[in-house]
């Protein structure tokens, strides 16, 4: 079942959407549609190392974790309204950013399966009509700077408008941006294209219709968190209309007597910022739309008969001062302006060219000194190069494609910046192909049939579910050599490594974990526990965060309703 209902407050429509975060929970027998089920370990063995360690971690965090629970809904909330959600997985998160907090606080080594076992548990997998997802994520900011979701706009009455959607967050200058986008867009999107009955529509190849309605959904959230602070920090927001009967009056008098504070707060939103990557499956049609904002990436999987194998078929083109169209367009906008260094490809400092929040790149000069001055905003950007803003936008660009099924049938890279970091898109098409060699995408499925595997019992001690040792397998003689293809870049004066199939190793169950492990280092173990052992601050100099969905098509897993 599902970790909880995505803004459950919000006004009934005729479809619910569905996310999932980190919960732990697992229900074996499919009861309804979009299951999800989590990553659950291999058969109980007698407690390893690994485990001692992270449950060491976890007893000295849990009580950081719990009182990281009763400040989450300050930090993780994006507007007034969702302090009033309840969050289920709140609790579980409290716990996994204390265990984080302490492994910055105390730097061990790890080991192979130390390091593996922290990615596993961030892993998640999710099931919908036609398609089954794997997810990982793993963060180098302290916190995550991160979010991600997976659902459907369910329809009870028509299930032929039941699309799915999947979205990677990748904020940046903090968390705040990232975690709004994950409460807000996907709803927004789903209530728009509903309101404007674009499920219903017949298909049309690029429809205006439908991309004109998901453009507007991008835009209209950028606009409610870069104008209700604009207004807020002008004093041009009204107080509204408070409701006598409604319980906790006095906390509503109390809240809006508090400007100060409400600019604070909504400033958090729109100082920060964020990349948002979303994915729109209709599995009914078989038309996968992907919508992209910043330079988080998507990239199809697609079999070539002639070649025999997977080629990679780019779903977003990254928006960057790197991307030629992006400076003739900031060109157009701005001319006599140079916006982008063509060193660096930042405009006026930013490495993207859209994206969500970033005030100081959409607001005069004015309103951000006034922001910084008055409610202690970040200062506005140095040497009065904001002249005529705004020089970001939050539109995204939008492609898609009919999936193709069959005996070889499609898959979707979407991952944030950290990913690609390490790994060409081409790469990663390899990585995932060569995972599917060995496994089956629903596998998964026949494997959690064991008990379930919380936090609880982690924190209890509960060693009845352990990690096995992990041994490369390698191709040839060469392999084993001690190259590394590690390499001092002097740009940006940190260790890197170069990512090839020369260097994957296939080990686990859950294909975002596979892709994150190749990224930071696959076979090369050494290099693999080196970067995984690196903590905050110094880690954001070796890796980004990173998040990953691979979604694999055409498989059989339809649910009956009943």
């Amino acid at each position: 079942m599902w970790a909880r209902t995505l803004h459950a407050s919000r006004r009934q429509l005729g479809h619910s959407h569905r996310t999932v975060r980190f919960s732990r929970r697992y229900n074996a027998q499919a009861q309804g549609p979009h299951t999800t089920y989590f990553q659950q370990p291999p058969p109980p063995q007698q407690p390893s190392r690994s485990w001692r360690i992270i449950r060491t971690l976890l007893w000295s965090s849990t009580c950081f974790g719990l009182g990281a629970f009763a400040t989450a809904w300050a930090f993780t909330t994006p507007l007034e309204e969702l302090l009033r959600e309840a969050e289920e997985g709140a609790l579980e998160d409290a716990l996994l950013a204390g265990t984080t907090d302490k492994s910055a606080r105390q730097v061990d080594p790890m080991d192979v399966d130390t390091a593996t076992a922290l990615l596993e548990l961030q892993a998640a997998y999710s099931v919908c009509p036609a398609a089954v997802s794997h997810t990982a994520q793993h963060g180098s900011n302290l916190p995550c700077e991160d979010t991600w979701s997976s659902g459907s706009y369910v329809y009870f009455s028509d299930q032929k408008k039941d699309w799915s959607e999947w979205s990677i967050f990748d904020g940046h200058a903090g968390p705040r941006t990232s975690h709004a986008l994950c409460q807000l867009l996907p709803v927004t999107v789903g209530t728009l294209l509903e309101n404007g009955k674009c499920m219903e529509r017949s298909y049309v190849p690029n429809d205006s219709v439908i991309i004109s309605t998901i453009k507007k959904a991008f835009q209209s959230v950028d606009e409610t968190l870069i104008e209700q602070t604009r207004k807020l920090i002008r004093n041009e927001m009204p107080m509204p209309m408070l409701n006598p009967l409604a319980p906790g009056m006095a906390q509503q008098q109390s809240f809006y007597q508090m400007p100060l504070a409400q600019a604070v707060s909504a400033g958090a939103l729109a100082f920060s910022g964020s990349c948002a990557l979303l994915a729109l499956f209709d599995p009914v049609r078989s038309i996968l739309r992907v919508a992209n904002v910043g330079d988080s990436r998507a990239v199809l999987g697609r079999w070539d008969a002639a070649s025999k194998k997977y080629i990679a078929v780019p779903m977003t083109v990254d928006q960057t001062g790197f991307n030629q169209d992006e400076v003739a367009r900031l060109a157009r906008e701005h001319p006599g302006e140079d916006v982008v260094d063509p060193k660096t490809g930042r405009v006026h400092g930013l490495a993207v060219s859209r994206a969500f929040g970033d005030a100081r790149w959409k607001w005069s000069e004015e309103d951000t000194r006034l922001a910084h001055e008055k409610f202690w905003g970040p200062s506005p950007r140095p040497n009065g190069v904001i002249k005529t803003p705004p020089y970001l936008t939050a539109e995204p660009e939008i492609m898609e494609t009919r999936i193709q099924t069959g005996d070889r049938p499609d898959f979707l890279i979407m991952a944030s910046d950290g990913l690609w970091d390490n790994m060409s898109s081409e790469v990663a098409v390899e990585c995932v192909q060569a995972w599917l060699d060995k496994n089956k995408p629903m596998d998964f499925l026949d494997a959690q049939q064991q008990p379930a595997r919380t936090w609880r019992d982690v924190i209890k001690g509960d060693g009845s579910a352990e990690f096995s040792t992990r041994t490369p397998t390698y191709s040839n003689p060469a392999e084993i050599t001690g190259e590394d293809d590690t390499y001092y870049d002097e740009e940006e004066r940190c260790r890197k490594w170069k990512v090839a199939p020369k260097h994957f190793v296939v080990e686990d169950a859950n294909c975002g974990v596979h892709m994150v492990k190749n990224a930071l280092g696959g076979k090369r173990r050494d290099l693999f526990t080196g970067v995984m052992s690196v903590q905050p601050p110094l880690s954001r100099n070796v890796r980004d965060d990173i998040t990953v969905h691979v979604i694999f098509f055409g498989q059989d897993n339809k649910i009956e309703r009943k």
